[in-house]
């Protein structure tokens, strides 16, 4: 990613928090879209979604289409693309929500 990219990626942030995830992100594996992977997760498993409504790397009404084919649970939240940053509590309650869910349902078996 370019300097001038992280605006797209994580704009909600500072400018400072900004600088740092361009000195410490890394390019993905150049055959992401390519790998085959056995067995998918959410076909089987219980799931969480956070929809970040300001991302402008993957356009929220895809997020959207992905969360509700996974069957997951869904949150909104006014984010960039790393929600995790800009939002780090919602995406603690989503963790912990998730945590508790799977463990009620594994009391009841």
């Amino acid at each position: 990613m370019r300097p001038e990219g992280v605006a797209f990626f994580a704009g909600d942030l500072s400018e400072q928090e900004q600088k740092v995830v361009w000195a410490t992100h890394f390019a993905p594996a150049a055959d992401l879209f390519d790998q085959k992977i056995k067995g998918t997760a959410w076909k089987s498993k219980p799931s969480w979604y956070i929809v970040a409504k300001k991302d402008r790397t993957v356009q929220p009404e895809l997020q959207r289409f992905l969360a509700k084919r996974m069957g997951a649970k869904t949150f909104e939240v006014e984010s960039s693309h790393v929600p995790m940053l800009s939002n780090p509590m919602l995406v603690t309650d989503v963790i912990r929500t998730a945590a508790n869910a799977v463990q009620e349902s594994a009391a009841t078996k």
